[in-house]
């Protein structure tokens, strides 16, 4: 569904992506795990191109990509078959649960409001927060706009969702009622990568489970194997295995 082929991406001339290759199986969890610096969020953001790979290929569907040489029309295709949780939610503070839901519908799709309000509002009942429609997020507790944010990334009907460490933000006793919702996702059948530093979250339900240090993938395998058995030493230290 989607694969990535020696992927690179610098900074300022220091490498922080250096030849990543990954696939991401439609219907499937993975998890991309590691510590910080390891180049984990650069690579999320470069499947969906809030940041540009300097070069690589990328293949999603049946669209293969020269990511040195992608078109912003190609790119705009892409990004409109993904959605991205944030860290930090970014949700608009001047508009509601529900008009933060409804805005990607309403002005990137140019979904009618009518219609683009019924599928906001279904989103939210999703993610427990059709109650909450109205309320600004401000009157919010950080787990509840991450879910408003979880709510606006279903609305789409996206064909992978991508979450940058959406538990990050938050206080402990807040983390589970998010990763609850992914949880659902996941039984659900959604498409889903997932940077997290939730090592029982990913252990439970990722299927596949990739370890990235200094902007390399030091490991990839089943979330069961490389929870009980990984075979890199790096990757024990990491989990203290």
């Amino acid at each position: 569904m989607l694969k990535l082929t020696n992927v690179h991406k610098s900074f300022d001339k220091i490498e922080v992506l250096k030849g990543i290759s990954l696939t991401v199986e439609k219907g499937s969890v993975t998890a991309i795990i590691g510590p910080s610096g390891a180049g984990k969020t650069t690579l999320l953001r470069c499947m969906n191109f809030l940041e540009k790979a300097d070069s690589g290929n990328l293949e999603f569907d049946d669209i293969h990509v020269d990511l040195e040489k992608v078109s912003k029309k190609t790119m705009l295709e892409i990004r409109r078959k993904t959605a991205f949780v944030f860290q930090n939610y970014n949700l608009f503070a001047n508009m509601t649960a529900l008009e933060n839901v409804m805005e990607g519908l309403v002005t990137a799709r140019k979904v009618p409001k009518s219609v683009a309000k019924d599928k906001a509002l279904k989103a939210l009942e999703k993610v427990g927060l059709r109650d909450k429609a109205d309320f600004y997020p401000s009157s919010l507790s950080g787990g509840q706009q991450q879910r408003v944010g979880i709510a606006r990334a279903i609305a789409v009907n996206p064909e992978v969702i991508l979450f940058d460490e959406p538990t990050s933000a938050l206080d402990p006793e807040l983390t589970d009622e998010v990763l609850s919702v992914i949880k659902q996702l996941a039984s659900e059948g959604t498409t889903m990568v997932i940077v997290t530093h939730e090592m029982s979250f990913a252990r439970d339900t990722a299927d596949n489970v990739i370890f990235m240090e200094k902007g390399v993938i030091v490991e990839e395998d089943e979330a069961t194997d490389i929870f009980t058995n990984p075979k890199n030493e790096r990757t024990r230290q990491f989990l203290k295995i």
